[in-house]
């Protein structure tokens, strides 16, 4: 395929108050309109934020690469993960946004001109995707953020057969979840040393401490305790990593744990290492993976991606 058929308009967007930075690629095939690629990343934890959307003339996909993405169309609503992909017709209302996550999320925002025919005779509804397919999108767009021009976007002119492909795949169906802005309005009062009562919370925002719990649960996938016990340990963990050298005891006791063998479980269960084995020897914050991109029976070089690793995870915590 030759490279001189294609043009790439690059722009980079960038909110520092919110930690979040935005990767949009306008491609045009021989002069003419193709699509439009965004690469969004949100480094600090986000809320739920749902919007209404419509594109008359431009099919779309969601495709979250880290954290989660909600999105309802009609009928179908989903809470989209890692491994899955929502499609968006031309012309079809549809609420979508970022979950809640603690540690951020990243996610494309695929657009296309509908001439490409990619969601034909296609409703609104997700999609999984196969294997090995959410490393090749997250390998293809680092290599494009760090060469955003014709060379770098070349592995992703496949993108409409690879799409057309994923009709025939194993379809999500929609598990009615809607990210609960009760349960966003108090994810502040749980980031604090003193974690308040989960009647202070029931209290706030008017439910009883059982259904808000239940509620919390259902939103976020841990109780209102493991998640502010997250929030303390990955505080602790940072702390570490960045030099600290208070004992651990008093290190714990600071952010709210008094009992130093519950502290060394929940810390363990979290990052697979004792308080002071981590201090000892802290997980490096890079890995390097090293892929091939197969193109038109062209071999690409080998392009080595250095992958920032999540260090704090969301994982729930007891």
């Amino acid at each position: 395929m030759s490279m001189t058929q294609w043009r790439v308009q690059h722009r980079y967007l960038a909110r520092p108050h919110a930690s979040a930075e935005a990767w949009v690629y306008d491609v045009y095939q021989e002069d003419k309109y193709w699509g439009t690629l965004v690469d969004e990343r949100v480094r600090y934890k986000t809320l739920f934020e749902p919007g209404k959307d419509r594109h008359d003339n431009l099919d779309e996909f969601i495709v979250p690469l880290e954290g989660r993405y909600w999105v309802r169309s009609g009928e179908w609503s989903r809470t989209l993960v890692p491994g899955e992909i929502a499609q968006i017709p031309r012309a079809t209302d549809h609420d979508s946004g970022t979950a809640t996550n603690l540690v951020g999320t990243h996610f494309l925002v695929l657009l296309f001109n509908p001439e490409l025919e990619i969601l034909k005779d296609a409703a609104a509804g997700g999609v999984a995707l196969p294997p090995g397919a959410l490393f090749w999108l997250r390998g293809a767009f680092r290599f494009l953020r760090s060469q955003p021009d014709v060379t770098g976007f070349l592995p992703l002119t496949v993108l409409p057969d690879f799409l057309k492909a994923l009709h025939g795949g194993q379809a999500l169906p929609p598990d009615h979840t809607h990210p609960d802005p009760a349960v966003a309005k108090v994810l502040r009062m749980l980031e604090q040393v003193d974690t308040p009562t989960l009647q202070e919370i029931g209290d706030l925002v008017g439910l009883s401490p059982t259904h808000f719990q239940k509620r919390f649960k259902q939103a976020m996938g841990c109780s209102p305790n493991q998640y502010a016990n997250a929030w303390k340990l990955d505080l602790i963990a940072d702390q570490i990593r960045s030099g600290n050298t208070l004992p651990l005891v008093e290190l714990a006791t600071e952010h709210g744990f008094n009992d130093m063998k519950h502290f060394r479980d929940l810390f363990q269960r979290r990052f697979g290492l004792t308080p002071a084995a981590y201090r000892k020897n802290p997980p490096s914050p890079k890995c390097v993976l090293e892929y091939k991109i197969d193109f038109g029976g062209e071999r690409w070089k080998s392009v080595t991606c250095i992958w920032v690793l999540r260090i704090l995870r969301a994982r729930s915590v007891g």
